[in-house]
């Protein structure tokens, strides 16, 4: 090889070595980068949809006894809906699943009681991953004269 042809050669190897160090450090720290952008998009969609049942279930509250409010929600993850209260706040929640296997709460507060399924004593609703599920929230009363917003995802 002539003078040029050596010093092309060795340019392109350090390239070479320089690209496959760069690399070796810059894919897992993408790829880490991903996985919460991901895990941050599942939460916020989660949240989204929470969003939305709990504003229709304020609405419900505020209106009179007996009314009903028929909405569609997007269901993004496949999970199960809570409520519970605490101090004397009332929640609806979900648990979603991260890319580390561990599950984070998303939570949004309501001005009342809820319940699922058309039955007052059920606090809890099984979603699938689907598009939109017709969704009825209305006022409910229960045998024992308790009051409180009803969710039924049908």
């Amino acid at each position: 090889m002539d003078r040029r042809g050596q010093v092309a050669m060795e340019y392109m190897l350090i390239f070479f070595i320089v690209l496959i160090i760069l690399s070796t450090i810059s894919v897992p720290l993408v790829s880490d980068e991903i996985n919460n952008v991901n895990d941050v998009a599942s939460s916020v969609k989660a949240k989204n949809m929470l969003v939305n049942i709990a504003g229709t279930v304020n609405m419900v509250y505020s209106s009179d006894y007996g009314s009903v409010r028929t909405i569609s929600v997007d269901c993004p993850i496949k999970s199960r809906v809570y409520y519970k209260s605490i101090s004397n706040k009332h929640y609806i929640y979900t648990y979603v699943l991260l890319s580390d296997n561990s599950t984070k709460e998303v939570r949004v507060q309501v001005p009342c009681k809820v319940s699922f399924n058309n039955n007052p004593g059920y606090y809890y609703s099984y979603l699938n991953k689907r598009w939109y599920y017709n969704t009825e929230v209305k006022w409910i009363n229960s045998s024992k004269g308790y009051d409180s917003v009803n969710v039924y995802f049908k």
